[in-house]
């Protein structure tokens, strides 16, 4: 097939374009065993989809004057696996605290209680330095769908701001229908990974 473009292929000029036109960073998380845990993202559990210590460090820097510790308290809020919530749900009540902080109180140094909102994202016109853009490939996943149809699933490309997966990317060759990227990928994902996509924002297909 003459103008036939692989999967590799796709994948490849989209993370050099992310990287060089649009100024994300780049983590191959491939590992041949999809259990080992030393694939660069710093998780603990495989489960897990958030990226901990890029999390923190994000929550840290955007919110200087709110102790670590109730940082931690905030964060535990986020990353709460809310498996007793519809997707649908979860989705809502995660955006809400992606867009408007998450509510925390804590006794300044002067010993007075503040009020305030933990930001995750600067939204701040002129803000954007200040998240971290990161382009994620081959990230293993661990099922947790109570009827999960396989113990591991590898979206191609996820898209992470601050730690969190907000954009994810399902590639196909150029001779694959794109429906396919859809019913054969994506609804599995959702059916077997859930937890990916509660912090979703975006899902884009492409066959190029």
């Amino acid at each position: 097939m003459a103008n036939f473009i692989s999967e590799d292929q796709i994948e490849q000029a989209l993370l050099q374009r992310l990287q060089h036109v649009c100024g994300f960073d780049v983590l191959n998380c491939h590992t041949t065993d999809p259990a080992d845990l030393n694939d660069g993202s710093g998780r603990k559990d495989k489960r897990d989809v958030l990226l901990p210590q890029r999390l923190k460090a994000a929550a840290l820097r955007l919110n200087p004057q709110i102790p670590e510790a109730t940082v931690d308290e905030a964060l535990a809020r986020l990353t709460d696996r809310r498996q007793a919530m519809s997707l649908v749900a979860a989705n809502r009540e995660v955006d809400g605290l992606l867009r408007d902080g998450i509510a925390v109180s804590y006794d300044d140094v002067g010993g007075l209680r503040q009020h305030e909102q933990l930001k995750l994202i600067d939204f701040s016109t002129g803000g954007v330095k200040n998240n971290e853009f990161l382009a994620v490939s081959q990230l293993w996943i661990k099922c947790t769908g109570a009827t999960a149809l396989a113990d591991y699933r590898r979206p191609d490309v996820l898209l992470y701001v601050n730690g969190i997966p907000m954009v994810f990317v399902e590639l196909k060759n150029s001779n694959i229908k794109l429906k396919s990227a859809y019913s054969d990928n994506l609804t599995n994902y959702k059916h077997d990974i859930p937890q990916l996509f509660i912090t979703n924002a975006f899902c884009v297909l492409s066959n190029a």
